[in-house]
């Protein structure tokens, strides 16, 4: 007999079957859920240190990244997939990348299995053509997202992406990249070779639409730029962070510093120090419920000593190593006297003067304006060529302005502004009375050539500068670049970089013997009639 099934049976078989439902598929969402521990091993500035060289260069001589590939090694033995990536400034800084022109770097950076790298602005030094080299051997994608780079641009930069995803363990991980916009003010004649640079802010807020669309679970932000007190035009990090709080990790360069984490609002900030001195290692711990990144470990991992150097990486680079070695230990002449780095007043150190007579002979200039580039004496004695690279760790050129004494003058008040630091300029060729304590714009006076006679206000002096203040050094002397840019100035570049024309003086002269300047005169106390004037 057929039995009716009343109405609350029925709705008690609906009530079994909607639990027994929500049942499986609360078994199921239990099975799917996990927490991702997304790894990413990070350098920066590395410089070219790939091993390590103490005593050699003015910097970047403590890390070694046959050590910091050890370091990866042994990470990835854990962590298969955790990325690989480099925030830039990677090939300048050693004999052994400087004679390879980077290529020594690219094979271990290759060999090490990196996953991104962005540029950062001292792999300009070399030049754009030599930039090229290097990036054509990276297998590694170059990520600049406020790079421009037009049609006429060579290839490699035309090929530069803005951002990659990576899939890790079933999580989408963007990778966005941005250089420092400055670079422009350190390297010239870049515009004329199709390459333009954006600002920082202008290009995530056209490379993120773009990055959204890829529906990324995380994100991360490689940049070459440093964190400051405030953003200046080369760093921008705060602004970035205000603006862009959407991801999950930024990573930095540029201003050499070890930073395990910085909270800048909802943005975490690390940096991984410079020089290979370690590998930063990051771990995101990314819910698959929460949809979220819900914990952030972050550890800074030294390239000490008691870590060995990656041996199948050494032996590539074996044939290398030993040609920059020979040629550092090249003993080039001799120096009778001590060569002084001092950021004294006046600001004319044996140090300066030397690298002024150098890029005087060399380049017929009737004066020379430099500063020191790295705190670092050279003893009385030989002179190797890795005393070269002591007092002259980069790859700057030279050019030479013709300028009338208004335009050096006012170029010299511009320096003051830096008087006791090591960007104040030493000056060959020339004589003046330095007023420090005169406002600035009165603070040089009696201008007069190296005879110590007055100079025709109509006539104008060749000047010599290097490339770095010929663009402006970084904003800080806009004076320079102001000439440099006047046709009037005629600028005359010379291609040869002042390292070597220091080598080439010492290798001519033999023996030296350069004492500090005398050719300023320090003033500290204001005569009466200069008071009554202010």
């Amino acid at each position: 007999m057929n039995r009716r099934r009343l109405p609350f049976q029925n709705l008690r078989a609906s009530a079994r079957r909607f639990f027994v439902g929500a049942a499986v598929g609360l078994c199921a969402a239990a099975g799917e859920a996990r927490v991702v521990d997304v790894a990413i091993l990070n350098t920066t500035d590395l410089h070219g240190a790939l091993c390590q060289t103490p005593g050699v260069y003015a910097e970047r001589n403590d890390g070694s990244l046959l050590r910091c590939a050890t370091i990866v090694q042994r990470v990835r033995a854990e962590k298969p997939d955790a990325l690989l990536v480099d925030c830039g400034d990677a090939i300048q800084g050693t004999a052994v990348s400087y004679l390879t022109q980077g290529a020594v770097m690219a094979k271990a950076m290759n060999a090490m299995g990196y996953d991104a790298y962005v540029l950062g602005n001292h792999e300009f030094d070399w030049g754009v053509d030599a930039l090229v080299g290097f990036m054509e051997q990276m297998r590694a994608p170059a990520l600049v997202a406020n790079l421009q780079a037009g049609p006429e641009a060579p290839a490699p930069f035309r090929r530069v992406l803005p951002f990659i995803v990576k899939e890790i363990d079933g999580i989408r991980v963007a990778i966005v990249g941005l250089t420092t916009p400055n670079i422009p003010n350190w390297t010239r004649g870049l515009d004329a070779r199709g390459l333009r640079f954006l600002d920082s802010r202008r290009a995530l807020e056209q490379t993120l639409p773009l990055v959204r669309k890829e529906r990324p679970q995380v994100m991360i932000l490689l940049v070459h730029q440093g964190l400051l007190a405030r953003d200046d035009e080369a760093n921008q990090l705060r602004a970035i962070s205000r603006r862009f709080g959407e991801f999950d990790l930024v990573l930095g360069g540029h201003l050499h510093a070890v930073a395990t984490r910085t909270q800048l609002g909802k943005v975490t900030y690390a940096q991984a120090g410079a020089g290979a001195e370690g590998v930063l290692r990051v771990d995101l711990f990314f819910d698959t419920v929460e949809n979220a990144v819900t914990e952030k470990k972050i550890e800074f991992l030294p390239a000490d000593p008691d870590i060995p150097e990656d041996a199948e990486i050494y032996a590539q680079a074996t044939n290398d190593l030993a040609r920059a070695d020979e040629w550092l230990g090249t003993v080039i002449g001799k120096t009778r006297t001590d060569l002084v780095a001092s950021i004294a007043l006046p600001g004319l150190c044996s140090v300066q003067q030397l690298i002024c007579l150098a890029i005087a002979e060399k380049t017929g200039a009737d004066a020379v304006l430099h500063d020191i580039l790295s705190p670092n004496d050279v003893p009385a004695g030989d002179f190797r060529v890795a005393d070269a690279w002591k007092i002259v760790p980069y790859e700057n050129t030279a050019g030479v302005l013709s300028l009338t004494p208004g335009q050096i003058r006012a170029i010299l008040e511009e320096s003051t502004a830096y008087l006791g630091t090591e960007r104040y300029f030493g000056a060959w060729g020339l004589r003046y009375e330095l007023h420090p304590k005169a406002p600035l714009g009165r603070r040089i006076r009696k201008l007069r050539d190296a005879a110590g006679n007055p100079i025709n206000g109509k006539k104008r002096l060749r000047v010599a500068f290097n490339s770095y203040h010929l663009s402006g050094g970084g904003g800080r002397f806009p004076a320079i670049a102001k000439a440099a840019a006047d046709p009037r100035a005629r600028l005359q570049p010379f291609d040869e970089p002042v390292r070597d024309m220091v080598i080439d003086y010492v290798r001519r002269h033999r023996s030296i013997a350069v004492p500090a300047g005398t050719n300023a005169v320090v003033v500290l106390k204001e005569p009466r009639a200069w008071h009554r004037r202010k």
